[in-house]
């Protein structure tokens, strides 16, 4: 089967996954009390609930910038994240994160960067929120419930404090001891792919301190949507439980068999929002907006992105190899 129609498979495979997870989250609501009270919310929260989740883009592009300045990235942080929006938009859409490929294809057709080097990058950036966003959860799950944590949440941070040492040890290994992968000998070509996406894995001890600060600002700017979403619904809220609502429900985005988690993270969030004690009438209309703006306004912003594509100078699909400036080949790592 080719494998065009198999990613076609694959995601309306995921939407049916996902469609039956938002049945299930809504065969317990009330569709006509939910939408009175989604009428109900402050605008101007609301507002301020979007400015806070899209701010983020442009801090993940001044964090991406920082990563890759040193492989002859030419471009600015507004460039990277127009890039990083448009393919977070794909992930809405398709499973198991494929926007990422998508991404390290943009920064070869755009800027002339290797695409298993950007994907390297990509998947650097996302082990950075992996570990900021357990800390938080972790954190916050302890501060709120201290030794009476729920039996469904402390089984999942069980699961996932040592998913996250493994996967800190995997990059370990394969970034000082990957001649040992036995892919890199067995194809030339592979020992190139490998070699420039452990060179987009590479990272200054001096910039580690900036980049887990920026990564922090970043999901309390995410934490600040929901707040925001929170308040515009009248409803009190503190720091502490809103950044343990947003963290926590940050791991189901990662699910492959949904896009972005879609379905799951509303069933999830239903879920924590009950260990709160915050009542489905009170839930839903929370997790609706905020899923409607971490979401569905993403793959609308998104397809509007693509058709104003030339307007904002982006390319969005090249096939043919450009070449690489010779004065930029020692900043790069080999093209893939």
């Amino acid at each position: 089967m080719p494998p065009k129609n198999r990613l076609w498979k694959r995601t309306l495979l995921s939407f049916l996954v996902s469609f039956f997870l938002l049945y299930l989250f809504l065969s317990k609501a009330n569709l006509g009390e939910m939408i009175r009270s989604m009428k109900k919310v402050d605008p101007f929260f609301i507002l301020l609930a979007f400015l806070s989740h899209y701010l983020s883009y442009f801090l993940r592009g001044y964090r991406w910038k920082r990563m890759i300045q040193e492989a002859g990235f030419s471009g600015r942080t507004f460039d990277l994240a127009k890039i990083i929006f448009l393919f977070q938009s794909l992930n809405c859409i398709l499973p198991a994160k494929l926007g990422d490929v998508y991404g390290a294809h943009l920064m070869k057709i755009n800027f002339r960067l290797s695409r298993s080097f950007s994907l390297g990058s990509i998947f650097l950036w996302r082990v950075f929120d992996f570990v900021i966003v357990v800390v938080f959860a972790m954190g916050t799950a302890f501060l709120l419930f201290g030794n009476k944590i729920p039996s469904d949440l402390f089984f999942a941070m069980k699961v996932v404090g040592p998913c996250l040492l493994g996967l800190l040890l995997v990059i370990w290994l394969f970034f000082h001891y990957h001649k040992w992968f036995p892919m890199v000998h067995r194809l030339e070509k592979f020992r190139g792919l490998i070699e420039s996406f452990r060179e987009g894995l590479r990272i200054k001890r001096r910039d580690i301190p900036f980049i887990l600060i920026t990564t922090t600002i970043i999901w309390f700017l995410e934490a600040g949507r929901f707040y925001f979403i929170c308040k515009s619904a009248s409803l009190d809220v503190h720091l502490i439980p809103v950044l343990f609502i947003t963290s926590s429900a940050a791991f189901l985005t990662a699910i492959p068999l949904t896009p972005s988690g879609l379905g799951a993270v509303e069933l999830s969030m239903l879920k924590l929002l009950e260990f709160l004690g915050v009542g489905n009438p009170v839930a839903y209309p929370l997790i609706i907006w905020d899923r409607i703006i971490a979401h569905w306004s993403q793959v609308l912003l998104g397809a509007v992105l693509l058709l104003f594509s030339r307007s904002i100078k982006l390319k969005i699909w090249e096939f043919q190899e450009e070449k690489v400036p010779s004065s930029q080949k020692d900043e790069m790592v080999k093209q893939s």
